[in-house]
């Protein structure tokens, strides 16, 4: 009995590291992920703040003006939004389901940010009346930006084909 209780004993000081790493500041990814959003953050929110002074914005069609806020708006709710996502623990009785609605939660979350970025680029191509290399170059840049996604949910698919179906 006295090494079942060991053994449970260790698994809680196990779980308190594990719900340890969950904390924003000591999870390596979420750091990453934290860094590179305050990072575009601030640029997005930079360019706004000078947009309408430094491109002429006065002079452009008042359309382009507001898809082009809107877009960067988007782009910065989409972020914030995905870092919550990412902050956030998934429910599930197992590993098999948790990954499952974590994988649901994440191609839904691909999308959005995948349309997101592509209003962007089109209202930056509105505004700014961007010729045909600029298009062709933000294509190239969504389709690198749908092939990431696409790799990172292959690889969290092959990790839930990999575990057998629960036992009931």
């Amino acid at each position: 009995m006295e090494d079942l209780f060991a053994a449970w004993h260790s698994v809680n000081k196990t779980s308190s590291i594990h719900a340890g790493l969950l904390h924003e500041r000591q999870h390596p990814v979420l750091k990453q992920i934290r860094k590179q959003m305050i990072i575009e953050l601030v640029g997005f929110i930079l360019f706004l703040t000078a947009y309408y002074d430094f491109f002429d914005g006065a002079r452009k069609p008042l359309y382009a003006n507001i898809l082009l806020v809107s877009a960067m708006l988007t782009v910065i709710a989409v972020n914030i939004i995905g870092y919550v996502f990412t902050k956030q623990g998934v429910p599930g009785e197992n590993v098999r389901e948790l990954l499952e609605r974590h994988l649901a939660k994440l191609q839904t979350y691909a999308v959005v940010a995948v349309l997101a970025r592509a209003l962007m680029m089109l209202s930056v191509v509105v505004f700014f009346k961007g010729g045909t290399i600029v298009v062709i170059l933000f294509i190239g840049m969504l389709v690198l930006l749908v092939r990431l996604w696409v790799k990172r949910i292959r690889r969290i698919k092959a990790v839930y084909n990999a575990f057998e179906e629960p036992v009931e």
